[in-house]
């Protein structure tokens, strides 16, 4: 705008009013001083204020300076083009009606330019184009450079964040198992200590004899924990979970469990029509821990695992006949920011590492208490589709 008022007169013979346009001028540099200063808001609202006044502020100089006839009107398409690269779509296309509606108005309403020679007007014409042609591709070309950059720039943070989250969800994973590991660890190391108390104590032959099986079996059972943890070991996520069938897995999983604990007593029924699931070691160590811990609140009587299909997603209930959980710890034991802060002993720690596996697989784990006594722990999963590749199922949960 500037060089319009400077430069028209002694350069190219053209006459045009220089205090208007050096008045313009001057409001939209204070403008543009004023918001550098309140660059804290930064939304929509703020960005369409700004090109909404540099294109008034273009508006008027061209108003002054022969309107549509003068060829830097198309500069008001490089305006446009930065409100599209930066403007939500809606306020891009109010920009863009505005911008027409002010050619479509300079058409009819400016004031015409003085010329020295008439003669020349075409050859001025033509050199405003040229020069509005080579203005235009400078600013497009250099703001879309910044913008390519910017992008560049964001997509390899947005990489380096991707490979962190990796990391560390390989990490979380591995920290799980092994803490779910030593969590179920602790039921044979109990056992075992009762039996070499037993055996101190001078238990006859008959009895050693079979306390030393018993034991031998519990050295076993902490031997495939380790294991499954060993096997878990160096293995990325997407390699290590694996696409199953509901029915089969639960029964290997229930057969596991009532061998390692002979006292345990498991009914299960399964849906007409069996499900794939995708699932790791994880998984079966959190089913683990809460059909152990349905177990432990009602030892004398049988927990119920039952499985129902509610759309996309698999509910796996876990219901027992225990005291029940007060409704206030039920509250904070559904609520994920609340869980980590939960005592340690009883349902702490195994329930926190049981949620936090189930949620890696994109599923959910919810207690809630039974009408006739006991608690119903109930896990949400997503069933794999049927020609889903386990990537895919993996990356979007289902």
């Amino acid at each position: 705008m500037a060089a319009i008022a400077l430069c028209a007169q002694p350069l190219f013979g053209i006459t045009v009013p220089v205090w208007p346009i050096g008045i313009v001028c001057v409001a939209l540099g204070a403008w543009n001083l004023l918001a550098r200063r309140a660059a804290g808001d930064t939304g929509g609202w703020h960005l369409l204020l700004e090109l909404l006044i540099d294109l008034g502020a273009w508006t008027t100089v061209l108003y002054l300076t022969g309107g549509a006839t003068n060829p830097l009107i198309s500069l008001l398409l490089p305006l446009i083009a930065v409100g599209a690269a930066v403007l939500p779509a809606p306020h891009t296309w109010l920009l863009s009606v505005l911008a027409v509606a002010a050619y479509t108005w300079l058409w009819n309403h400016h004031l015409p330019l003085g010329l020295d020679d008439p003669a020349q007007a075409v050859h001025w014409h033509l050199a405003g184009m040229w020069a509005t042609f080579a203005l235009s591709t400078a600013v497009v070309t250099w703001y879309v450079s910044r913008m390519t950059r910017a992008m560049r720039a964001r997509d390899r943070a947005l990489a380096l964040a991707r490979e962190q989250r990796l990391r560390n969800e390989r990490i979380v994973a591995m920290a799980n198992l092994a803490a779910g590991a030593a969590h179920e660890m602790g039921t044979p190391l109990a056992t075992l200590k009762l039996l070499v108390d037993g055996l101190r104590s001078g238990a006859d032959p008959e009895s050693a004899t079979e306390d030393l099986a018993l034991m031998g079996q519990q050295i076993e059972h902490c031997r495939a924990i380790l294991s499954r943890l060993t096997e878990a070991a160096g293995r990325r996520r997407p390699e290590f979970a694996r696409r199953i069938a509901i029915g089969p897995w639960l029964d290997t999983l229930v057969a596991s469990l009532r061998a390692q604990r002979p006292e345990l007593s498991v009914r299960r029924s399964l849906p007409d029509v069996d499900v794939d699931i995708v699932a790791d070691a994880s998984l079966d160590q959190a089913l683990r821990n809460l059909i152990n811990n349905a177990a432990t609140a009602a030892p004398r009587c049988a927990v119920e695992v039952s499985t129902a299909q509610r759309g996309a997603m698999l509910s796996i209930a876990i219901a027992d006949r225990g005291p029940g959980i007060p409704d206030t710890v039920l509250a904070s034991i559904n609520a994920p920011q609340t869980r980590a802060h939960l005592p340690s002993e009883g349902l702490g720690i195994g329930l926190m590492l049981s949620a936090s596996a189930i949620e890696q697989l994109g599923g959910s784990l919810e207690y809630t208490a039974r009408r006739d006594g006991g608690t119903i722990a109930t896990v949400t999963l997503p069933i794999a589709a049927p020609h889903d590749s386990l990537a895919t199922a993996l990356r979007t949960g289902h």
